[in-house]
């Protein structure tokens, strides 16, 4: 355990030289900000009975449209960047060399993707919060924090098939940032198509489920969301931790086995 703990700090360590941390707090705030601005226009304030629930509207906003498009991105630019550090330095056979199973190594990456999610969704909340003090009236955080560190770990787990893809292909850092657009795109359209596809279909994604269990959450903790077209396809908290669990455990894998062909 001590080992891992290890790996896990060497591993922030790399990206805290490339002062990536602070970018990717900063990235949290793209969304509130012009979020704010639309919520606070006249057209949308009608829509709300009070600041309250104004705010609601917001924190929704920033975490089902916002995070969901934006996180994949980023734990897919991340994911890049600590799997391909050993690639671009040339470091693979040096690892063999010290007493770290490739296996551990894979943990500590993954362990440092969620730490991630958990950071950006954090911070999106916290954006949220900062940009709706001026206008909002601020109330449930306790709900909004389990909730947004809850998002952050689902999302992550969400984005490993995507991470599969970019450490199978192990291209460039561009062609990474692609495919986590296009993950991300896609994900957003099957959104956009809840109403019609098939419920298997909509839990086969794991980034949309984890936007019906969002909206489905968020219903129940009181927020006003016009779920009526989709209601028999949220998955319960347990169902959506169930499948997600699936997919991480396989994507792990087959990280695990990739990496292992590369260093041979």
């Amino acid at each position: 355990m001590r080992g891992l703990l290890e790996l896990i700090k060497c591993e922030f360590w790399k990206l805290k030289r490339k002062k990536f941390i602070p970018l990717v707090i900063l990235s949290a705030f793209l969304f509130p900000i012009p979020i704010t601005f639309i919520m606070i226009t006249p057209r949308s304030l009608a829509r709300y009975a009070d600041k309250a629930q104004l705010f609601d509207g917001l924190f929704n906003m920033v975490m089902g449209y916002g995070v969901i498009f934006l996180l994949p991105c980023v734990i897919g630019v991340i994911a890049a960047m600590l799997f391909f550090m050993e690639r671009d330095n040339e470091t693979f056979k040096n690892l063999r060399t010290i007493p770290v199973t490739s296996t551990q190594m894979i943990v500590a990456k993954i362990i440092v993707l969620f730490a991630f999610g958990i950071i950006f969704c954090l911070a999106s909340m916290i954006a949220s919060v900062i940009c709706g003090s001026f206008a909002m009236e601020i109330q449930g955080l306790g709900y909004k924090l389990f909730v947004a560190i809850e998002l952050g770990i689902f999302i992550t787990a969400a984005t490993l098939p995507l991470i599969v893809c970019v450490v199978f292909f192990s291209k460039t850092y561009i062609f990474s940032i692609l495919l986590c657009v296009f993950y991300s795109v896609l994900s957003l359209t099957v959104e956009t198509l809840f109403e019609t596809l098939p419920t298997w279909v909509c839990w086969l994604m794991p980034v949309p489920l984890t936007t019906l269990w969002g909206a489905g959450d968020m219903t129940k903790h009181g927020f006003s969301l016009n779920l009526a077209f989709i209601e028999t396809k949220i998955p319960s908290t347990l169902q959506a931790a169930f499948i997600l669990g699936i997919m991480a455990i396989l994507s792990v894998a087959l990280i695990d086995r990739l990496y292992k062909k590369r260093g041979e």
